[in-house]
């Protein structure tokens, strides 16, 4: 059917509303701080066939994998999907999620007895069994070390819980209340988005809620379009690499990417990235697909939606058995350095076609900590789970911002007055890192530090990311320094941790992230020496660093410039 602007502008409105009613559900019922303060989940709109319309929060590289749990419901329940049910499924390779802890929920909407649309949420939880507190272990080598495997099941009907599926998931979790507290929310905000869709369709009409949908996955396609259609053709490669898998710890795992822009498409082959790793560092065809096309709306036009509508412009070559498109039963619960890494290589050769847009990585050092503890402080077990976060790189005009996570840029850390009420730590410090940026024109965001002192013994899990390879400038722009991760007891002193490490922890012991900036943007020679000035006297910079990496001599005492002395420095040779 053919629609007027206005109302199409009203509908697609009013979706927007519904998701972010979902969103708001999904984080203030949320039990567990990973889901409420870090916001590790999202909500949203498929259509009839699962491809994502509307994906609302922080994360939305999960709108591919919104489609594979759609379909795996389908496939597995047909004909018999009445209206009412409610469905989850948290294994990977059927519901297309980045790694055991999230779990997807799908409500099928229907109107006039057929289905219109699903409202889809995927949230992390913070313990699905495993070999580790967390789920997400260091020595994975094969999926069945991640957790209970749940494929799609029917876990809600009109007549209430399906309570069996409720007993294993508690039978199988160290913290059987907050997950199942967490899913019921979640999937309660599935079903409060699809009460919301029927009344949409209802007061606008069944057949313009669908058409409108439809047309706005055609837009956002034909948008896409238009922007590559400015650029001109060629072909641009990237690549980039984790320091190892935890696995085979002598050899790093490579990301390539191959960007060919033709006319107004674009093909991104992966063909050039390593095989699978027996270690926990893969990440799935759908999370890979959807990092690479949040690189892609980066170098275009940020304007443009995160939905399936951007596959009729995009075609990636992923062939199965590499790190980016691994084959079952690999692992890949350490996904998202690699994931990240996606993104930044993308980014990377997308800024060597269109330069206008070209910008520097992201700091490297991203990952998860976890931590189980056989008493919180409300006398529980309890598993405390946090998101590492970095700093973006800087761009043409801009500083990199601080403390963000890239991709996730509205996906907090955890706050020190929840991590110090809830669990058994104190933070000892959570500062900015001095001379974590990557010098540059415009430089890195910082980096930053952040200590623990475990209050009582406990098991750690340390998934971080790029202790030897880091990030790389752009232009002339310098990379900064890798991330270190270093515990420090009274008996054996301190011990440096590599990427991927797990340590039975004691009362005591002293855990240290030192979590790296944005990689520089232009020349560093070439940044204006107020701005130096600035950053050193905001602590951001030392007054060595100044001298040695932009040519500003800054007198230690004074905090003055050296007119003179930076001019000599800055003379060209």
């Amino acid at each position: 059917m053919k629609l007027d602007p206005i109302t199409m502008e009203v509908v697609i409105n009013r979706l927007r509303e519904v998701a972010a009613t979902m969103e708001h559900a999904l984080y203030h019922t949320g039990y567990s701080p990973i889901l409420r303060e870090s916001q590790d989940g999202t909500a949203g709109i498929t259509g009839a066939e699962g491809r994502a319309v509307i994906v609302s929060g922080g994360l939305q590289y999960h709108s591919l994998p919104y489609y594979h749990a759609v379909q795996s419901v389908h496939a597995r329940f047909g004909e018999s999907i009445r209206a009412g049910d409610s469905f989850i499924v948290n294994d990977p390779y059927k519901g297309g999620n980045p790694h055991v802890p999230d779990m997807v929920a799908v409500t099928p909407v229907f109107f006039d007895g057929r289905i219109i649309a699903h409202t889809v949420s995927v949230a992390h939880k913070s313990d699905m069994g495993g070999i580790v507190p967390g789920s997400s272990g260091a020595a994975s080598r094969e999926i069945y070390h991640d957790g209970l495997l749940l494929p799609p099941l029917r876990y809600q009907t009109p007549e209430g819980v399906n309570e069996s599926v409720e007993d294993i998931i508690r039978n199988n979790s160290r913290v059987p209340d907050i997950v199942i507290g967490d899913l019921r929310g979640q999937v309660g905000c599935t079903r409060l988005g699809a009460t919301r869709l029927q009344a949409l369709a209802e007061e606008y009409g069944v057949d313009t809620v669908c058409a409108t949908m439809s047309e706005w996955l055609a837009i956002t396609g034909r948008r896409l379009r238009r922007e590559f259609a400015g650029w001109g053709d060629g072909t641009a490669e990237a690549e980039g690499f984790l320091d190892h898998d935890g696995a085979d710890i002598a050899t790093p795992v490579r990301i390539h990417v191959r960007a060919t822009k033709r006319g107004d498409t674009l093909v991104l082959d992966f063909s050039g990235s390593g095989p699978q790793t027996r270690g926990p560092v893969n990440v799935l065809a759908p999370t890979a697909q959807a990092c690479a096309l949040l690189a892609v709306i980066a170098a275009t036009d940020p304007d443009i939606p995160m939905n399936a509508g951007l596959l009729d412009a995009v075609e990636f070559v992923m062939p199965p058995g590499t790190v980016v498109s691994p084959r079952h039963p690999a692992t890949m619960n350490h996904y998202f350095p690699s994931a990240h890494l996606t993104y930044n290589c993308v980014l990377s050769a997308l800024g060597k076609l269109h330069f206008e847009r070209a910008v520097a990585p992201s700091g490297l050092g991203t990952g998860g900590l976890a931590i189980g503890y056989a008493q919180s402080r409300s006398g529980k077990r309890a598993v405390q789970y946090e998101l590492m976060v970095t700093a973006l790189g800087g761009t043409s005009s801009r500083d990199g911002a601080s403390i963000v996570l890239p991709m996730n840029h509205f996906t907090p850390s955890t706050p020190v007055e929840i991590l110090e009420t809830e669990y058994p730590v104190m933070v000892r410090r959570y500062d900015l890192w001095r001379d974590s940026a990557g010098a540059g024109e415009f430089r890195g965001g910082i980096g930053h530090v952040r200590e623990y002192q475990l209050l009582t013994d406990c098991m750690l899990t340390a998934r971080t990311s790029n202790h030897k390879f880091g990030a790389w400038g752009l232009l002339g722009g310098k990379g900064p320094p890798t991330s270190h991760t270093y515990i420090e007891r009274d008996d054996t002193g301190c011990e440096e941790l590599g990427p991927l490490a797990q340590r039975e922890a004691r009362l005591g012991s002293v855990l240290r992230l030192e979590q790296s900036g944005g990689a520089g943007y232009g020349p560093p020679l070439k940044r204006q020496i107020e701005r130096v000035l600035e950053d050193v006297l905001n602590g951001y910079v030392s007054t060595e660093a100044a001298r040695g990496d932009y040519g500003v001599c800054i007198d230690p005492g004074t905090l003055q410039v050296d007119a003179a002395k930076t001019q000599a420095l800055r003379k060209p040779a």
